[in-house]
């Protein structure tokens, strides 16, 4: 045989191996397909699968309804119909637990904590929903089809491929019905219409205390007519305000979440502990409003939450969004305030994480311990701000190079304006504030230990318990300032204005009053001198009984018809010192040097003056 014939042998025997193997396989397959129709047919007689095709079909009928109920959520369907659904679902499918609101938002949250939560198992996921959704509906039917106790462990995992996602949808759907808006908490009264508003307002109504008027339109309305309008704890969540008058309105404690204040005139207007998350301020007006618990002159959103509000371009100009005490701090995160006008703003403490600032201006701002981190500060204004070490800026940014003044120990502030700022508490100790201006800047508590103050205008500051250790104040401006309970020991103080300046309790021991003018200061009397110098300082005519002079030097003073009853003048230099007239009954000028002083009608009676020298050189026994 040759080559090509025993190659075609082979083949012939392959193919009739295969056609062999064929009918075996065919065989194979009969029998197979014969197990399977038996076992299709078992499988299709189950008396579980008939329950499982009712609940298939009522769910089906559910899902239909809840498509309907979802258009007349929406808007989409007309009144009938939605009468018809409302009436299907909320009697039949929800039943009386719609009214169970707690129970109804304890199923909303475990329904949500489901959906956040997608590595659960399915099984677990479904288990679930079945359980919220048979406490959710009165339908115990529906419920009951999906639920057998004494299924085995394969049947259970039948019913929740499934029924889970059904489920899910109907749930969704139900809930929805009971969900309010759980992120606003608006008031429970029913809500009035803007006619009727206005309506009660000029019939003369103007105390509102907690009405509701949720969405309310009232654009472009005008309330300065309407006087001592009171809406604090009103519901304005949503409300249309654009272009309103609200001057001098009290709205503290409103809930103006969302509300639209477009161009809006809030000057003068109390909005103490409001809530402004989300409202629109943009181009609103808010010049020196009278709007905190601190009830400070210029506009004050000390509680006003305004997280994420939208305040582009609006005026805030000297606006005050910190607490006078510090205890809490304005939320602006995630603010929009671009081009907004902070100029003299006191944003101290301030939360600004993540706001938009670009092109704002915050020249004269006070950011001292403000939060500013992935703030936007491109083209930001920060010529003369005040920032602290505490102060938070974005990464690489440099408030020095945006003309900020850092307000720290031993800082270079000499001839800087200052003025209005809120420094209480601030560590300046040893700075250079030489020349600044510091006009009714409040410095209450503030340490300014070994400053240099020379020539600084301090006129109507509050440096009431302030520390002033050997800081230096000469020719400094002090006339209305408050220096009660402050520390002035060993300050110098020399040439300084106190005119109408109150010395009330302050520690002036040591400090140097040298050619100064006390003559027109307040309660000088309470206050300590012991060791100041007064040399030819003027306390013509002051009531000075019992104070505190002991060992201070009074050489060339002038103290005619001033009354020292019971002062202490012990070991005080009182040479050359003008005494006419002064009143020294009862005083202690025990070792006073009075050597020269002109005492001509000055009332010694009772006076102590033991080891003291006298005009004329003598010392008295």
């Amino acid at each position: 045989m040759t080559e090509q014939q025993i190659e075609l042998a082979s083949l012939l025997a392959k193919l009739e191996q295969l056609e062999q193997e064929q009918i075996v396989v065919k065989k194979y397959v009969k029998g197979l397909k014969r197990e399977l129709d038996k076992l299709t047919e078992q499988f299709n007689a189950r008396p579980e699968l008939v329950r499982l095709e009712t609940s298939e079909r009522e769910i089906a009928d559910l899902q239909k309804r809840c498509d309907r109920l979802s258009n007349f959520i929406s808007g989409n369907d007309d009144s009938e119909i939605s009468y018809a659904v409302t009436n299907s679902v909320l009697t039949k499918d929800i039943g009386d637990n719609i009214n169970d609101g707690d129970r109804v938002m304890v199923n909303i949250e475990r329904l949500d904590e489901q959906i956040r939560q997608e590595s659960i198992a399915p099984t677990v996921v479904a288990e679930s929903h079945q359980s919220i959704l048979q406490e959710t509906t009165a339908s115990g039917n529906d419920v009951e089809t999906y639920q057998n106790q004494d299924t085995d462990a394969g049947k259970q995992e039948q019913k929740v491929s499934v029924f889970s996602d059904e489920e899910f949808k109907i749930e969704r759907m139900l809930l929805l019905l009971m969900r309010d808006d759980t992120d606003e908490e608006e008031s429970q009264e029913p809500g009035i219409s803007a006619e009727e508003f206005l309506s009660r307002c000029e019939e003369g109504e103007r105390d509102f205390i907690g009405i509701n008027l949720a969405g309310v339109d009232l654009n472009e309305k005008s309330f300065p007519h309407y006087r001592n309008l009171n809406l604090s704890q009103v519901n304005l969540s949503r409300a249309k305000l654009r272009k309103v008058n609200l001057s001098a309105v009290n709205l503290s404690g409103a809930n103006l979440r969302g509300a639209e204040l477009c161009e809006a005139d809030l000057n003068y207007i109390n909005l103490n502990d409001a809530n402004l998350t989300n409202a629109d301020l943009r181009k609103a007006k808010m010049y020196e409003a009278k709007l905190g618990k601190a009830n400070l002159r210029n506009t004050n959103l000390s509680l006003v939450n305004l997280q994420r509000a939208n305040l582009s371009e609006a005026n805030l100009i000297r606006a005050n969004l910190s607490r006078a005490d510090l205890s809490l701090q304005a939320n602006l995160n995630d603010a929009n305030l671009s081009q907004a006008n902070l100029s003299g703003a006191n944003l101290r403490k301030a939360q600004l994480m993540n706001a938009d600032l670009s092109n704002a201006n915050l020249s004269n701002a006070n950011l001292l311990e403000a939060n500013l981190e992935g703030a936007n500060l491109r083209g930001v204004n920060l010529q003369e701000a005040i920032y602290s070490t505490a102060t938070i800026f974005p990464k690489d940014f440099d408030p020095v190079k945006a003309g900020a003044y850092l307000i720290a120990p031993s800082s270079s502030l000499q001839n800087v304006n200052l003025a209005g700022n809120d420094l209480s508490q601030v560590n300046l100790t040893g700075a250079n504030l030489s020349g600044a201006n510091l006009n009714s800047a409040k410095l209450y508590s503030a340490n300014l230990s070994q400053a240099n103050l020379n020539g600084a205008n301090l006129s109507k500051a509050n440096l009431s318990s302030a520390k002033l250790l050997q800081a230096s104040l000469w020719n400094a401006n002090l006339s209305d300032t408050d220096l009660s309970s402050a520390n002035l020991t060993a300050a110098n103080l020399r040439k300084a204005t106190l005119m109408q300046t109150n010395l009330s309790g302050s520690n002036l021991a040591g400090a140097d009053i040298s050619q100064t003018d006390l003559k027109n200061a307040l309660n000088i009397y309470s206050a300590n001198l012991s060791g100041a110098n007064l040399t030819e300082a003027n306390l013509l005519g002051l009531s000075l009984n019992s104070i505190k002079l002991s060992g201070a030097n009074l050489s060339g003073a002038n103290l005619c018809g001033t009354q020292l009853n019971g002062a202490n003048l012990s070991g005080a230099n009182l040479t050359s010192a003008d005494l006419r007239g002064a009143n020294l009954e009862n005083a202690n000028l025990e070792k006073a040097n009075l050597k020269g002083a002109n005492i001509n009608g000055a009332i010694l009676n009772n006076a102590k003056l033991t080891g003291a020298i006298m005009p004329d050189g003598t010392t008295h026994e």
